[in-house]
């Protein structure tokens, strides 16, 4: 398998303790993956459009050009279908039963996107999903060395409704923010309600719980702070012919003005 740039990241100042993590903003997919999938181009299409955080690496370029102290940014080059870096590459991965873990073998609705048992799911881990984690684990460790701490602020976005395999009654606030029991703060969720109010509804895990934290080295370590944003689509790109409400420009200034309180406020907890 020809090797490819499957993930990047951007420096920020050496005493910013902020990662932010854009797992989900890329449609790329390589050639010989692509081969891989069942799917017709225009299937395809149609699947990348709903999968894919559209815009969140911009709004978290945004934000890091606007802090005052410019974070750390992880970007995942590759569309989400190739390997998802998000998800437990193993069987304790909760959305395996749906065929969405590490490597989809379902698309959004439940179509077979890949041949099912896929043979190839190591050959991707190994290529894809190992190096990124081994990364995003070593940028956290550079930062503690650093900062003596990190925060991850995982930068993500899903559509206005539910895809197939997703619970059709869960609340889909403007905002929804994941968090987890030992890696969110208390002034960590707060700052994040605070710097999104503008988008008026917000709700914490859900439809979606938890953040990212690299937990094979830093599951039980306090000195990593973490928040999912999960921005609902429709709250900034047009949809139905409707504008967005907010622009990508107004939610970057928000994620920087989140950035500069856990550079700045986090430091004194």
């Amino acid at each position: 398998m020809a090797r490819v740039n499957s993930f990047s990241i951007l420096p920020g100042h050496p005493t910013s303790p902020v990662i932010l993590h854009v797992p989900h903003a890329s449609r790329t997919i390589p050639l010989q993956v692509r081969a891989q999938l069942l799917l017709d181009d225009a299937a395809l299409e149609a699947e990348l459009d709903e999968a894919t955080d559209t815009d969140t690496d911009l709004i978290a370029t945004i934000g890091a050009d606007h802090a005052r102290t410019r974070p750390w940014i992880v970007n995942n080059a590759l569309s989400r279908l190739v390997v998802d870096p998000e998800r437990f590459p193993d069987a304790s991965e909760p959305a395996a039963a749906y065929g969405r873990g590490a490597v989809y073998t379902r698309t959004c609705d439940g179509r077979l996107l890949r041949d099912e048992p896929f043979a190839d799911t190591e050959a991707l881990l190994d290529e894809y999903f190992r190096p990124y984690a081994l990364a995003v684990a070593e940028l956290v460790t550079d930062r503690i060395a650093a900062c003596g701490r990190a925060v991850l602020i995982d930068v993500h976005s899903y559509p206005e409704r539910p895809s197939g395999f997703e619970n059709a009654a869960a609340v889909r606030p403007a905002l929804c923010i994941g968090t987890d029991p030992l890696h969110t703060p208390d002034w960590l969720t707060s700052a994040t309600r605070r710097t999104f109010r503008p988008l008026g509804e917000i709700a914490e895990n859900t439809p979606y719980t938890g953040c990212y934290v690299p937990l094979d080295r830093y599951g039980h370590d306090e000195r990593v702070s973490a928040v999912m944003i999960e921005l609902r689509r429709d709250t900034y790109l047009p949809d139905d012919g409707r504008p967005g409400k907010q622009s990508v420009a107004q939610l970057g200034g928000y994620l920087a003005a989140l950035i500069d309180t856990a550079t700045e406020v986090g430091a004194d907890v």
